[in-house]
């Protein structure tokens, strides 16, 4: 195994942190966004989230400790912390879109298809193929996402453990 430059695994650490309250507020301060009191609310709601959330959960959440913040400000807020890297939008085995809070950075997730957890993981295996694709279509491409599904440890014990 080939050891990264000293800058390459100072960065990947970085990115590795757990982010928190504070360096989000860092961060949005950083790109000028005033982190008012409903924001700071949506930041609190979103970080008590293990497993990915929807906005309606959110929504749910702060309606019961936050009852003035309206669904509009949830919905901008998410989209902010979306677009600052701090959230990732995902696609859960049913369909549905989901938010996780992730380091910033480039990353793909697996997703338990059974209980929702996901894994996020920085080693990008589609790199080739998009410029291949690049290549061979002359798309100017910005972007990818990779989710792959399937059951996590703890409900695949929790599956064989019915299973005679």
């Amino acid at each position: 195994m080939t050891a990264l430059p000293p800058t390459a695994d100072a960065e990947r650490a970085a990115n590795d942190r757990p982010i928190d309250a504070e360096s989000i507020a860092r961060l949005l301060a950083a790109h000028d966004y005033r982190l008012t009191g409903p924001r700071r609310a949506v930041v609190a709601a979103v970080l008590a989230h293990a497993r990915p959330f929807t906005a309606e959960q959110i929504v749910a959440d702060l309606e019961r400790s936050a009852p003035n913040i309206g669904r509009a400000t949830v919905y901008r807020t998410l989209e902010i912390l979306a677009s600052l890297d701090v959230l990732k939008r995902v696609h859960l085995a049913d369909g549905r879109a989901a938010y996780v809070v992730d380091a910033p950075g480039h990353r793909h997730h697996l997703v338990c298809s059974r209980c929702g957890d996901v894994v996020a993981f920085s080693a990008c295996p589609v790199e080739q193929l998009v410029r291949d694709l690049s290549r061979d279509t002359d798309f100017a491409i910005e972007g990818h996402l990779l989710e792959v599904f399937g059951l996590c440890p703890v409900c695949r014990s929790a599956q064989s453990a019915l299973t005679p």
